[in-house]
């Protein structure tokens, strides 16, 4: 795939040149149109972008669990695809959530390749674009449009190959960077990829082998990044991973030690992923803390714009703390009703099995159901 890039790049450059060409008697006509075709294209080439990324996963064998273009949202949960509007997500324009399936999609060749996808897609766009406008010698406005598209797929694959960080989000080429070099960014992200293939697997946290725990020291109070330039939103998905496998296991001590640090980072990660993180904490307070105050705090950091929708772990989180405000049976019933109606919205095995427990266990701690006995 990289070496299509290359010669999907060499043929815009060549293409670019021949156009110039062959429109040396620019007309306003054609600059008016390469200007609406650049602007009004930004989008379409943002849904190739995402498109590609998703194609090159697909290809080496990965899930695509869901893909978001502006406030659109396509996810797949335990119930099927659903289409919603979610919100936009500041610092990127779309987002497509690949992640391995078993054994495929573990190496690092598979992660840079996902990462390449969106790119190369935008470099091939670009090239047919003036492939058209070269080779069907269309009127001046309309070779126009066409290049002003191809300029703006050009634009858009350059900038996601450079690398940057832009509001708590990795750009492809940071990304690819990072595994390239096997930085600590791009081990991190190698380990939690493991982590993401066996909870997609069914196996749960508590079962997770000791050997490929990502670890992460105390992030900066002030930044959230770790000692060593740790990426924050990569640590904090790390770290989530570590409390749900210390909640998993009882490790009161431990999940304390996780909670801590992933607290820190909270700020420090892309506004989108906060409400990720809210959930992790309010569910480590409902699980083993019970401190009324400190789950109302982090259960209104729930809300608010999320890579993947959240709704049914904040109806769980409702019956919690309507179990600890001492309220009547009906609000937790009702809670608990509306977090199993939307369980088919959890896109992972394992995130539905635990929270089909815990609201198992709440309807047995407040009386709604019986308790559970061994056979």
């Amino acid at each position: 795939m990289l070496v299509v890039m290359l010669l999907a790049g060499m043929a815009v450059g060549i293409g670019a040149a021949h156009l110039g060409l062959h429109l040396q008697a620019v007309t306003s006509a054609s600059v008016v149109a390469m200007g609406i075709a650049f602007v009004l294209s930004l989008w379409p080439h943002i849904i190739i972008h995402e498109a590609g990324h998703a194609l090159a996963g697909l290809a080496r064998g990965m899930r695509l669990l869901a893909m978001g273009i502006g406030p659109l949202r396509l996810e797949r949960g335990s119930g099927g695809w659903r289409l919603r509007r979610g919100g936009g997500m500041n610092g990127i324009g779309g987002f497509a959530a690949v992640v391995p399936d078993g054994e495929r999609g573990l190496s690092r060749t598979d992660q840079v390749l996902v990462l390449v996808g969106g790119p190369l897609a935008n470099l091939i766009t670009a090239a047919l674009c003036l492939a058209a406008a070269l080779l069907w010698n269309p009127a001046p406005w309309v070779a126009g449009l066409l290049a002003g598209s191809a300029a703006a797929a050009l634009l858009l694959a350059l900038a996601n190959l450079f690398p940057f960080h832009s509001q708590g989000w990795r750009s492809d080429g940071q990304g690819m960077l990072d595994l390239l070099r096997n930085s600590p960014d791009g081990a991190l992200q190698l380990q939690v990829s493991q982590l993401v293939a066996l909870t997609m697997a069914g196996v749960r946290p508590r079962e997770w082998p000791a050997s490929i725990q990502p670890a992460t020291t105390q992030p900066d109070a002030d930044t959230g990044r770790d000692a060593g330039g740790t990426s924050p939103m990569l640590a904090a998905s790390a770290d989530s991973m570590q409390l749900s496998r210390a909640v998993d296991l009882g490790d009161a001590e431990a999940a304390h030690r996780c909670a801590a640090r992933l607290a820190t980072r909270y700020w420090g990660v892309a506004e989108a992923m906060r409400p990720v993180v809210a959930v992790n904490m309010a569910s480590h307070v409902a699980l083993m803390v019970g401190d009324e105050a400190l789950l109302d705090a982090w259960r209104r950091l729930c809300e608010g714009t999320s890579v993947m929708d959240l709704t049914p772990y904040r109806h769980w989180l409702d019956a919690e703390l309507a179990t600890l405000r001492g309220e009547d049976a009906a609000a937790v019933a009702d809670a608990v009703a509306q977090a199993r109606q939307t369980l088919p919205l959890v896109p992972d095995p394992v995130g539905l099995l635990l929270l089909g427990e815990f609201l198992d266990r709440l309807e047995v701690r407040t009386g709604l159901a019986p308790p559970i006995t061994a056979m």
